[in-house]
């Protein structure tokens, strides 16, 4: 009987702890539904990525090339290729009816964090000649460099050697005279990329967060997080993009350190971030915050009137309009006081068609009015 009723009694109990487990994973993960790590909102500086360059040829055209009768340039590195490859003398007379070559611009950009021996990387390729195309061609074995040309000049050494092929071009249509060979830059030379700077690492803010309120909320994280281990006022606001946090921590190397402090969860409603706008004119791509809002207004462009005030507004001698061919109403609320969202107007524009440069044009002058809160951001 004492078994039965202690075995009961334990069962008990390990529903009651399995419950309340339940309920604490339940809250732990509703406190992080809104968190991001650290390294989700900034980088670290001193890892930044590189361009290396060279001056190359790429060979294979079919009647595509340099005319070497119209460019000096380029028959000068073609004979340099002959004489190195098969010891023939060929002067720039001797080059004049070739038209398979082209001089060309390489460029390789190394990826944030660095490159080691052996990584492959995707090389751009652009004529530096008169060249037609480079469709199809190959590339001669190129060395690459840093495009910044140290003063010692000696210490200017390849990092990587470029070739292969075929050049895949951007846009045939355009003429073929830029493009792109995949994996085509071997890295013969690591290279490494340290994040510290004595005993600071620095953390840069990424352009959409960037701001005092974000950096301070995220140095504020960061303090939080390292009191745990008994380090203090480790993190400092140095302006609107920089954090720089000290390294205190003899039971960690500086690697390990790093490590852990861009896992750290920083809730995102504290960074108090302002609503954004952002523009891509390239790809005609506009997003918009769900909190952007518009107070009444309306607006004209060329023959079309769209006004947030409805029903629309008549005109008076005090106020005249202009004469529209096209007009929609959007309402903003019973008193035609209240705010709308922009994202409502920009959907209305593109259903009576507005052109995407239009929509812009609008919203920067909303911007400029006071209409609307939020910023503009235009990507490059």
């Amino acid at each position: 009987m004492l078994a039965r009723m202690l075995k009961a009694r334990i069962t008990q109990m390990l529903r009651h702890a399995t419950g309340v487990v339940a309920v604490a994973l339940c809250a732990v993960s509703a406190g992080n539904a809104h968190a991001g790590e650290l390294q989700d909102y900034v980088r670290v500086r001193g890892l930044e990525g590189d361009t290396l360059v060279g001056l190359g040829l790429v060979t294979g055209l079919n009647g595509t090339g340099d005319s070497m009768k119209d460019s000096t340039i380029a028959g000068q590195p073609y004979a340099q290729l002959l004489r190195r490859l098969g010891n023939i003398s060929a002067t720039r007379a001797d080059t004049l009816k070739t038209k398979s070559v082209a001089i060309v611009y390489v460029t390789v950009h190394v990826p944030y964090g660095g490159a080691r021996i052996g990584d492959r990387l995707d090389i751009r390729l652009s004529t530096v000649g008169n060249a037609k195309s480079i469709a199809g061609g190959e590339l001669v074995a190129t060395y690459l460099v840093s495009d910044v040309v140290p003063a010692d000049r000696s210490q200017w050494i390849p990092f990587a050697i470029a070739e292969g092929g075929p050049v895949e071009v951007d846009d045939p249509d355009a003429g073929g005279t830029v493009g792109a060979i995949r994996g085509g830059a071997k890295i013969v030379r690591d290279i490494i990329k340290s994040p510290f700077d004595g005993n600071y690492v620095y953390f840069i803010l990424k352009q959409q967060y960037t701001g005092y309120p974000a950096a301070t909320a995220i140095a504020g994280a960061i303090n939080e997080e390292l009191q745990l281990s008994n380090i203090t006022d480790a993190a400092r606001v140095v302006d609107s993009q920089t954090i720089r946090v000290r390294i205190d921590d003899g039971r960690r190397s500086p690697e390990e350190f790093l490590g852990d402090l861009l896992t750290t969860q920083v809730p995102t409603d504290l960074l108090r971030l302002s609503s954004r706008i952002v523009i891509d004119m390239r790809n005609e791509v506009m997003t918009i915050d769900e909190s952007v809002e518009l107070r009444p207004t309306a607006v004209t462009a060329g023959e079309l009137r769209i006004t947030t005030i409805t029903p629309p507004i008549e005109p008076t001698p005090e106020s005249p309009v202009a004469v529209t061919t096209a007009w929609t109403g959007i309402a903003t609320g019973k008193d035609n006081k209240s705010s709308m969202r922009l994202k409502d107007l920009v959907e209305t524009m593109r259903q009576l068609d507005v052109s995407f440069r239009t929509q812009v044009a609008i919203v920067e002058n909303l911007k400029a009015q006071g209409a609307i809160k939020a910023e503009i951001v235009r990507l490059p």
